[in-house]
């Protein structure tokens, strides 16, 4: 691309570059926030980071042969790296903004020359069911639907694994890029807090439509405090034309006095736009409720194979935005009853006579959510297994040993992606707040699900807590497949061929 149209439309606060100079029709071949990779004609990014600062390699990236460094200030080595060189620079107030836009720009703008609505997602716990749900309904409204999050990236019939919920910008420009190559109506996606935090979504420009879920204890170890993760989240509320907010979470009016959206509620206990009421737990077979769109005169009867009182608020997240959009209730309706999401409340095909659940939850909220659910309709004991991530924020564990303890009649506590440190040591901060004995430490996953399964007895519910979707396991720095149902039925196999 022409360095000229890579840069036309960036607000620049100083640069070298005469557009009148040759240099603007200059091909760069690539664009690199990695002074390693730079090679001839590449434009390097200086990013800030928490680690280190691009800043400090900008030498590197010219003699590389950059021939566009792209910065927000110039530091000390500045005149020798660049200015003898006269190496073509800007300067920018933010340069993950420029990255963000750039990439766009790179990929032909795919989101304004697509025509592409975009709804995204964001909140501790239940984007990923939101987002699976919304998908649906719109799809079964008509509307050709892509969808950009923590499992997978579905663009029609191309399905890759992700590896971040909000990819990196590079990423996420392909992908949109994708999107408009299978000319798609709209792009639903999970925005996480890192990447509202970070700028990753700066260039996708005004988003139709953006839906919070819920704000609990995660992701302190990046945020450092509970107001920093609500004012990141509230960032998207900046980006979109309409919110669509949970009312019985006291974060949203904090969110909703920082937006410049329009906003709409959704809840259960409070005065809202979208209401459910009379609402029915079915134990493993769902929930059930009426929905009331007060400002439409509108009902709906909302039902649901997803199992727990979480889901009323996640079904009512996908059918207010339905309802937005000026989708047929009965569309609505019908879409919710589909959708099962892997590793969400997903009960394993067993044939034993006890039942054994996978799920993502890995918040203090989010197990106690999952747990307090189960015990709805478990008739013999709930046993619990779980573990905490390492690197991540600490002072959840010590919470969740307490929920646990609290919420299942036995717990077996383990290792769950424990990265660079010792799985002992994440699980004695766990034990820290368990409230009674009723425990058992197995380090290794394998063996502790091996256990839980050989202790079950009939009625009882296993929940096999923290992995959901997760297909691997990352310890001491390295990751190898590790797949829970796998793991479940050569456990079972061998039982059987024993019995």
């Amino acid at each position: 691309m022409r360095l000229f149209d890579l840069i036309e439309n960036i607000e620049i606060k100083e640069t070298n570059i005469n557009l009148n100079d040759a240099i603007n029709n200059l091909e760069i071949c690539n664009i690199t926030r990695n002074s390693t990779d730079v090679k001839t004609n590449s434009a390097f990014i200086c990013l800030t980071g928490t680690k280190t600062d691009g800043h400090k390699y900008i030498s590197e990236a010219v003699q590389n042969g950059a021939a566009l460094v792209i910065l927000e200030y110039k530091p000390e080595d500045f005149k020798d790296a660049v200015t003898k060189s006269k190496t073509p620079y800007i300067i920018v107030d933010n340069t993950r903004i420029t990255e963000a836009e750039l990439w766009m720009k790179w990929y032909g703008d795919p989101v304004v020359n697509g025509n592409i609505k975009i709804i995204g997602i964001t909140g501790t716990n239940g984007k990923t069911s939101v987002s699976y749900m919304i998908k649906q309904i719109l799809e079964d409204a008509g509307y050709k639907t892509v969808l950009f999050g923590t499992i997978k990236y579905i663009i029609g019939d191309i399905e890759e694994e992700s590896k971040l919920t909000t990819s990196d910008p590079d990423e996420l420009a392909r992908l949109f890029s994708l999107a408009g190559e299978a000319k798609s109506d709209y792009v639903v996606m999970e925005i996480s807090s890192h990447s509202l935090e970070l700028d990753k979504v700066a260039g996708l420009g005004i988003i139709d439509i953006g839906i919070f879920t819920n704000l609990t204890q995660d992701h302190l170890d990046f945020h450092i405090n509970m107001e920093n993760y609500k004012k990141a989240k509230a960032k998207l509320f900046k980006m979109c034309k309409t919110g669509i907010l949970n009312a019985d979470d006291e974060a949203s009016k904090d969110i909703i006095n920082l937006s410049t959206s329009k906003n709409y509620l959704y809840g259960i206990k409070s005065e809202v736009d979208f209401k459910a009421d009379n609402i029915k737990y079915l134990g493993v077979n769902g929930i059930e409720y009426d929905l009331i769109a007060v400002n439409k005169n509108k009902t709906c009867k909302i039902s649901s194979p997803m199992a727990g009182g979480f889901y009323v608020y996640n079904t009512l997240a996908a059918a207010s935005a339905g309802y937005i959009l000026g989708i047929d209730g009965e569309i609505i309706s019908e879409a919710l009853k589909k959708v099962k999401i892997r590793g969400r409340m997903e009960k394993l095909d067993t044939d034993t006579p006890y039942s054994i659940f996978i799920d993502y939850a890995h918040t203090p909220d989010a197990l106690e959510n999952v747990l307090k659910s189960i015990r709805t309709f478990a008739e013999g004991r709930l046993i619990s297994l779980f573990g905490c991530g390492g690197d991540r924020d600490k002072t959840k564990r010590p919470l969740m040993g307490r929920i646990a303890s609290e919420n299942s009649d036995f717990c077996i506590i383990t290792s769950d992606n424990s990265r660079t440190e010792e799985p002992m040591n994440i699980i004695r901060d766990i034990i820290s707040g368990l409230t009674n004995d009723r425990n058992k430490i197995i380090i290794d996953r394998q063996e502790a699900i091996k256990y839980a399964i050989n202790i079950a007895q009939p009625g009882d519910v296993i929940l096999l807590a923290g992995k959901g979707h997760e297909d691997y396991i990352n310890e001491k720095g390295s990751v190898r497949h590790f797949s829970e149902r796998e793991v479940v039925d050569e456990i079972l196999k061998i039982k059987n061929s024993l019995e």
